[in-house]
């Protein structure tokens, strides 16, 4: 076996040792222990929030090929694309286009929240990964209640103490389908990690079909 694989997985049943799981369902599980992994931190059993049916949903979304929009590069990058070639889903970080910048400039707005903008108006029902800016998902929910977005799937996780747990704690309250964290750990690995854990779920679902 290779060598990181078996690293991965002795590290899986450490953590299996140490935290109680149970509450989420086997495809859950993949997503809250691929959170414990990156962030060497067992509070993620207790943080992590899935609504019931998002995993599903947003297994779905990939296997339709839906496009993954994230808020910055670090969660872009964080991506694992071998899966990806699979299922020709692209993956976008609009926070540096030159239209964004321009228009967060003229409109007094965030770059992360004209980057929501310029999504809605080219992806309004893609995958969506926020790690790094509160201001994105709180965008993206604004968006989405208006009906100029119908989002897929969130991973919303971004980490910090300004509007970072109201954002995640507004998220909980909707019914898009979401993984989430409580209060304001979380970060841009941690939102790759999620589209990653979807990647495996769906891998494994292939596999047994």
């Amino acid at each position: 076996m290779d060598k990181g694989l078996q690293i991965e997985q002795d590290s899986f049943a450490i953590i299996d040792s140490a935290t109680d799981l149970s509450r989420f369902n086997s495809a859950e599980q993949v997503i809250a222990r691929k959170l414990i992994h990156t962030t060497g931190d067992t509070e993620f059993a207790e943080l992590t929030c899935i609504l019931s049916g998002a995993i599903e949903a947003g297994v779905a979304a990939l296997r339709r090929g839906a496009p993954i929009i994230c808020d910055v590069e670090m969660v872009r990058v964080g991506i694992t694309r071998r899966y990806l070639q699979s299922y020709g889903n692209q993956v976008h970080c609009f926070i540096s286009q030159p239209d964004v910048l321009t228009r967060a400039a003229a409109d007094n707005l965030t770059r992360a929240e004209t980057a929501m903008l310029y999504a809605a108006e080219r992806y309004p029902d893609a995958i969506f990964a926020i790690g790094n800016a509160p201001t994105a998902l709180l965008k993206l929910l604004e968006l989405t209640a208006t009906g100029r977005m119908q989002p897929a799937f969130v991973a919303g996780l971004p980490v910090g103490f300004v509007k970072a747990e109201e954002s995640k704690d507004l998220l909980r309250q909707t019914t898009i389908p979401h993984v989430t964290n409580r209060g304001p750990k979380g970060g841009s690995p941690c939102a790759a990690t999620v589209i990653n854990g979807l990647l495996v779920v769906l891998n494994d679902l292939l596999s047994a079909e």
